[in-house]
């Protein structure tokens, strides 16, 4: 009897856990390496000035798995918040139904404080209580309430999401970039000018700069990536004005990239993502 009542009030705070169904996942810990291309084209054109830039980050991470998980790190989808919401009504029902009373939990803190650890004590106690009518209205709910405990996990499908994160990434930021200038000047085109200055070559990048995070789905087999690019160098300009100089440049200009891309067909495979700006395109493809 004494092991039933705890077993009771073990369950009522059972969490509502996630199952440990398993899709395809690999080890959490478990790393492999990508590969990712950022490639950024873009041409503007207004009444006094023009560009055109041509960017390419070419980026190295070595990424670690996660641990598996049944919800994706964009939360439970409609199905499984369902799920949720039952096992949260089915635990309130759960409480309702099998709970002890006020009078009853009085009775057995009065048993403990009265035998201690005395098991003697304790045993003639509980023998008293289990005579009862509200234990013996619990022995008799035990069936069913080993039925309705499995109510109180929800049912939120496989464990199919792993996020992997990057460890250590190295990479090269590629610039061609062509910015054009006509100063009109003052009046009378006093002090006009036309100048056209160019930007040219690759450098490495910080690798603290590159930061890119996915998640792979085992059943879908997709893909998805969140990425930063707060990526930038200083490389070599020539001005047709002005001489040699050097310019410092970022990866990105006007178009910028999604707070996710994807989901994409394949596991951390091949795969590609084209983002359109007014004024150009950010091209995103990753191979492992």
């Amino acid at each position: 009897m004494r092991h039933f009542l705890a077993a009771t009030m073990a369950a009522l705070t059972l969490p509502l856990a996630v199952g440990l169904a398993q899709a395809d996942p690999v080890a959490e810990g478990a790393t492999k390496t990508l590969n990712f291309t950022i490639s950024v084209k873009e041409q503007t054109k207004s009444q006094w000035s023009s560009t055109a830039i041509a960017r390419v980050l070419k980026a190295q991470c070595v990424m670690v798995a996660g641990p598996a998980t049944q919800v994706s790190w964009s939360g439970p989808t409609p199905e499984q918040q369902a799920a949720l919401d039952q096992s949260q009504a089915n635990a309130a029902a759960f409480q309702q139904n099998y709970a002890p009373s006020d009078q009853m939990m009085g009775n057995m803190q009065a048993m403990m404080d009265k035998c201690g650890e005395d098991e003697a004590c304790i045993q003639a106690e509980v023998m008293k209580m289990s005579q009862t009518p509200e234990v013996q209205a619990m022995v008799g709910k035990q069936e069913q309430a080993k039925k309705d405990v499995a109510g109180l996990t929800p049912d939120l499908g496989p464990a199919r999401y792993q996020v992997w994160a990057a460890q250590s990434c190295s990479g090269t930021l590629a610039v061609n970039d062509s910015y054009f200038t006509s100063d009109p000047g003052g009046e009378g085109g006093y002090g006009a000018f036309q100048d056209t200055t160019t930007a040219q070559g690759e450098q490495p990048i910080d690798p603290q700069a590159i930061h890119v995070t996915a998640q792979t789905d085992s059943v879908g087999k997709t893909t998805s990536y969140r990425l930063a690019a707060p990526v930038e160098a200083t490389f070599a300009s020539v001005s047709q004005k002005d001489g040699a100089g050097q310019r410092k440049i970022q990866l990105l200009s006007e178009t910028a990239l999604p707070p996710e891309i994807g989901p994409l067909k394949g596991v951390l495979g091949t795969q590609k993502s084209t983002i359109s700006g007014e004024n150009g395109s950010v091209i995103v493809s990753f191979s492992k």
